[in-house]
């Protein structure tokens, strides 16, 4: 059994896309769960329009209205109602890759006694499709793999919920967490989810980069200092400037210079 999340707040006009996206996975063993924190735009509305559809599919629709902490508090809501044995986390405004994505990662029964699935998730970003740069190997140095494409064992998330001190990174706190305790990370090889390029951790390039330090200090990794650290925040400080300013054909030129420089592939390459 598998349980897919989403977190939502005042999303009607993207949660569809999401929810179609799971809805239409050829592999029916799962249950679908979303936690809605009192959206007032309509969202309430649109997610009745599913229970009929999901019920004559024989899977199990549940939403939970209910305010909470934020995103990370709606998740660990979230988890407690779960009763797959493995969870993924598909928010509001991001969707499965293909129909087949479910049935791809657990046909065969090769991955389920790892602790932890991930795979591939593409960044959809001024109509192009990119892969997220994946680096296990690189854990301690930042995010290794887009947490929409992993799928954890329910168990280990409910022994360490995501810590509601880090409002921003507190995914990458818990791989970093399992990372340090040794549990089993397997790569799937499929390419899971295409994710917007519009989330908090996306835009809000100081507060992301603040809280990352703090997560790395408390994780024991050795994060810049002084003059080093005043010449990081100076150029982030820049690059939001630029993301929120510039018109959008300069901002596509300079996206495309910062993914070859750092090798994104797109996809289709």
């Amino acid at each position: 059994m598998i349980s897919i999340v989403t977190i939502c707040y005042n999303e009607r006009n993207t949660i569809n896309r999401t929810i179609r996206s799971v809805y239409s996975q050829t592999r029916t063993d799962y249950e679908y769960i979303i936690k809605d924190a009192l959206s007032d735009d309509g969202t309430a509305e649109e997610l009745k329009k599913w229970e009929e559809p999901f019920r004559k599919k024989g899977i199990s629709f549940k939403v939970i209205s209910a305010k909470d902490k934020g995103i990370y508090d709606g998740m660990n809501l979230a988890v407690a109602e779960c009763s797959g044995d493995y969870v993924n986390f598909m928010n509001a405004g991001d969707e499965f890759f293909s129909e087949d994505v479910l049935e791809k990662i657990f046909a065969d029964g090769s991955l389920n006694d790892a602790d932890l699935i991930y795979g591939d998730a593409l960044e959809e970003e001024f109509g192009e499709l990119h892969y997220f740069r994946k680096c296990p190997e690189l854990i301690r140095e930042r995010m290794p793999f887009s947490h929409q494409s992993v799928f954890v064992k329910r168990e280990l998330l409910l022994k360490y919920p995501f810590r509601l001190k880090y409002r921003i990174a507190a995914d990458y706190d818990l791989l970093l967490t399992l990372d340090e305790k040794g549990y089993d990370f397997r790569d799937s090889g499929v390419i899971v989810a295409k994710i917007s390029k519009s989330g908090k951790s996306s835009v809000k390039l100081k507060d992301t980069y603040i809280e990352s330090l703090k997560l790395r200090r408390d994780h024991g990794i050795g994060v810049p200092e002084g003059e080093a650290l005043k010449r990081k925040l100076f150029w982030i400080n820049i690059k939001q400037f630029g993301m929120d300013h510039f018109p959008k054909g300069l901002k596509y030129v300079i996206r495309k210079v910062q993914r070859k420089m750092r090798g994104q592939k797109s996809y289709g390459q």
